[in-house]
């Protein structure tokens, strides 16, 4: 059984549901989901520069996700991003660019209807303004440092030479305990994901690149389970070079070889051929994987840049329409952002780039976080079973909800898990920090969204409460009590 959860101070908003649980916006909240829901929510508006996890990653050094025990000491109202320079957030400097901190607090207004100006110390006990007051400072004063660095060794020094200068920590703290969150980010979790690779080998991108972005991928497909992933991979330059199967049976000490074993192209570059190949490969997937929903997606590492062909856009427009994901990660040291962005199909959350070989290996980590929370779709009477290996693994889930509402059974056979749901859009998922409704063993209704919600989907996110769980969830259209039969 799962232990119920109790959120006492939790803070309540109005959603198509009537209230939605936020704790990014109660005082003294902690944890990894609500870091991450601070996190994901600040760069999704685009208020500020891409971060290239810093914003993270410091939250982790400071207070370990404020889990520290002096997080909220008393007197002190930094909270988890430990800041305490409010005011140089909210009035101007003549060491910033004119008209610079208005442009900042017009956006922080536009997006979230916050008067920043009218910001107090004690609103910093709430994780959103503790990270977005940080948010606002690194913004304001970048420019008369330098851009935040992509390489995890260079963020210590920044953090270190910029941040941190009055408190405790040295150089070197920000990278060891950089090195831990890492090494969580890449372990190897299962569920079910079908991902093909697309590998830019032109003379534009160059063997460097090349090289970093296939030791990545390499790195990248250790952090997924083969028994229920299949990954595949394409290289191209002026046409395709190379194809590792999206069905394969290789363990994955030899697709980790094959990989590797990639050789370098160089010749101009045909991204849209790359593409189309990979897409193609989704054909072989078995009908069971389709009617499932398994996430399916497209990693594309590309300069942006192409000699030869159409538009690569194109490609991955068709892709959108034959309901694959694209992920665009720019690389090289030429890159056309534009191109990349599109590839992306403009979605910010897909799009990734780094013009250091260096820190391609420690920016796969992001790329690895997103793709292991896309959900999958499965429809109304489905039934999904759910290995975990770990405590707090997770699994997402995307379900359109009939006019009668949905009943959620879950079933645990094996350990325990627990699950979170809400109606909030496609980029904002919930977890114990965001969530409409909780989901415990048992059956759990969930009602259908009003009228003025934008969508009929829900979004569901399982975790596992102990290691070596197994679950059963079935969805069922309608409110009912009683259980499914299970096979």
């Amino acid at each position: 059984m799962c232990k119920a959860v109790l959120y006492s101070t939790t803070l309540l908003f109005a959603t198509a549901l009537g209230y939605l649980v936020d704790r990014s916006l109660e005082p003294k909240a902690h944890g990894r989901d609500v870091v991450e829901t601070v996190v994901h929510r600040i760069q999704r508006a685009r208020v500020f520069s891409d971060d290239k996890d810093f914003f993270r990653r410091v939250a982790y050094t400071e207070s370990k996700f404020g889990e520290d025990p002096e997080t909220y000491r008393d007197g002190y109202y930094g909270g988890i991003w430990q800041f305490d320079r409010l005011a140089a957030t909210q009035k101007d400097d003549p060491h910033y660019a004119p008209d610079r901190l208005n442009i900042i607090h017009q956006g922080i207004k536009r997006e979230w209807g916050i008067d920043w100006k009218q910001v107090t110390n004690e609103d910093l006990l709430k994780p959103f303004y503790s990270g977005l007051a940080f948010a606002v400072y690194v913004e304001l004063t970048s420019p008369s440092r330098a851009p935040i660095p992509d390489t995890v060794k260079g963020q210590d020094g920044y953090w270190k030479d910029w941040y941190n200068t009055n408190y405790k920590g040295k150089y070197g703290d920000f990278e060891t305990r950089v090195q831990e969150l890492l090494e969580e980010d890449m372990r190897a979790e299962g569920g079910k994901i079908d991902m093909m690779v697309v590998v830019d080998g032109s003379f534009r991108v160059g063997f460097d690149a090349f090289a970093s972005v296939r030791d990545s991928v390499a790195r990248l497909v250790s952090a997924f389970d083969l028994k229920e992933a299949h990954i595949g991979m394409v290289t191209y330059s002026s046409e395709v070079t190379r194809r590792i199967p999206l069905m394969n049976s290789f363990p994955m000490a030899k697709l980790q070889e094959r990989i590797l074993g990639m050789p370098y192209p160089r010749g101009a570059a045909n991204p849209h051929t790359g593409i189309m190949r990979a897409v193609r490969e989704f054909q072989s997937l078995p009908e069971a994987r389709k009617r499932g929903g398994v996430p399916r997606l497209l990693l594309v590492f590309t300069s942006g840049q192409y000699d030869l062909g159409d538009d690569p856009a194109e490609a991955a427009k068709f892709a959108a329409e034959s309901d694959i994901k694209t992920c665009a990660f720019g690389v090289g040291l030429s890159i056309n952002m534009k191109e990349v962005h599109a590839i992306a199909n403009n979605d910010p959350d897909f799009f990734f780039m780094t013009k250091f070989n260096e820190a391609l290996k420690e920016q796969i980590a992001r790329v690895v976080r997103r793709m292991k929370s896309v959900p999958q779709t499965p429809m109304v009477g489905s039934e999904m079973t759910e290995t975990m290996k770990r405590a707090s693994e997770k699994r997402y889930y995307r379900v359109r909800v009939p006019e009668n509402g949905l009943t959620i059974h879950l079933i645990n056979e094996k350990g325990a898990t627990r699950g979170f749901w809400a109606y909030t859009p496609a980029s904002e998922q919930p977890s114990s920090a965001l969530f409409d409704g909780v989901l415990a063993a048992g059956a759990t209704f969930i009602p259908p969204p009003r009228t003025r919600a934008p969508s009929r989907d829900v979004t569901i996110v399982l975790e596992s409460s102990e290691p070596d769980s197994f679950v059963r969830m079935k969805i069922v259209a309608g409110a009912t009590t009683k259980a499914p039969a299970v096979n």
